[in-house]
């Protein structure tokens, strides 16, 4: 198959040469940009990393001469190839991200938190609600990000954000702005904010931002700089009016690889930790809800004997617990038996899902987010 596509590639510039020769330059630009699609296919297909660079740097030369042919043909080129599909697979792509109805998820749903939840409310739903008071120099956050360890809420928060506030919630992936097409990505990017701008007040909630926005490096790829540029051009409001009602929302649990400039754009950094005693307590109520479970079962001795958990390993751990009455009633071969009702769910059950389930975030872990809280947060 590569070498087919590689064939491909090859018959599509020597077509694009020729007619460059020939001056017919806009069916010169067709075969330029089909030659750089096809490499830019095979560079994710391709193992040997010198071959990923020389399909790179050849894709690259072909874009280039086919921007300079349109500076010279001073017309609008009609590209009637894969590369014509680019503009409606964009649209597509950012159709995706808004979450067209409302995430069904409310401030009581995401337990403690309560400084985030403050911080939150007065950088984004009081701008949203009343934006009539923030003007001159009051004016509201554009970039926030949460961070902390892995299954501590902050992209449940998110959604309690989006659901508080009457705004549109572009619900983004790294996945969904790193495109595999050279040039591609930054054009998702501006059309990205472009449709937040059509649907103000937007909410822009990048997932995992570490992974687009890492400290720039010396070797790293062009495209990838380029979408880095972009993304921050957006975030500073340089392509938006100061009146804009665009918040970014980023969430990452490795703050630390974040690219300065980033941070500097992320104008409240908010700590999401681990879950305090309330608000592990409060965990276990939601994550057993609609089950029915012995009365020695008590919540506040479950918060204590969890510290260290997660919000999701606690939830793992209910899970865990209120399948284990199913279990045995499997194992007596009664499950199909409407007659025979299933015990309620007991403490054992609880304390031996825990010893089956033990924290997933270290010590160690914790301690360099409270030391980068220390020297970068801002809340």
């Amino acid at each position: 198959m590569s070498q087919a596509m590689l064939q491909q590639a090859s018959n599509y510039a020597k077509k694009a040469l020729k007619l460059d020769q020939a001056r017919r330059y806009k069916e010169a630009i067709t075969n330029y940009l089909n030659a750089a699609t096809v490499l830019q296919k095979l560079i994710g297909l391709e193992q040997s990393k010198d071959m990923r660079n020389l399909y790179y740097r050849k894709a690259r030369e072909y874009l280039a001469r086919a921007t300079e042919l349109k500076e010279i043909a001073k017309k609008p080129v009609s590209v009637d190839s894969e590369a014509d599909k680019s503009e409606d697979e964009i649209e597509a792509a950012i159709e995706e991200t808004i979450v067209g109805e409302k995430p069904n998820v409310a401030w009581d749903d995401v337990a403690g938190l309560v400084a985030a939840k403050s911080a939150l409310r007065e950088a984004i739903i009081l701008p949203m609600v009343r934006p009539d008071l923030f003007k001159g120099a009051r004016k509201p956050w554009k970039g926030i990000m949460l961070f902390g360890p892995p299954g501590c809420g902050k992209t449940l928060i998110a959604k309690a954000v989006a659901t508080e506030c009457d705004a549109t919630f572009f619900n983004v992936s790294a996945a969904a702005i790193i495109s595999k097409w050279l040039g591609e990505s930054e054009k998702l990017v501006r059309e990205l904010f472009e449709a937040a701008k059509e649907k103000m007040p937007s909410l822009v909630f990048i997932d995992e931002v570490d992974s687009i926005a890492t400290e720039r490096a010396a070797g790293e790829h062009d495209a990838l700089r380029r979408v880095k540029t972009q993304l921050m051009q957006a975030m500073d409001g340089v392509t938006s009016k100061a009146e804009d009602r665009i918040v970014v929302l980023g969430a990452t649990n490795i703050p630390w690889e974040i690219d300065a400039a980033f941070r500097r754009r992320f104008e409240k950094r908010i700590y999401v930790p681990l879950p305090d005693l309330e608000a592990r307590q409060a965990i276990f109520k939601i994550h057993t809800k609609g089950v029915e479970h012995a009365p020695e079962v008590n919540f506040e001795e479950l918060a204590m004997l969890s510290e260290g958990y997660s919000g999701a390993d606690i939830a793992l751990i209910c899970r865990e617990a209120i399948m284990m009455p199913v279990r045995e009633l499997d194992a007596a071969g009664a499950l199909t038996d409407t007659s025979v009702q299933v015990r309620h769910v007991a403490k054992g059950d609880f304390t031996l899902a825990m010893e089956k389930i033990r924290p997933s975030v270290s010590s160690g872990e914790l301690l360099r987010f409270d030391e980068w809280f220390a020297e970068f947060g801002a809340d």
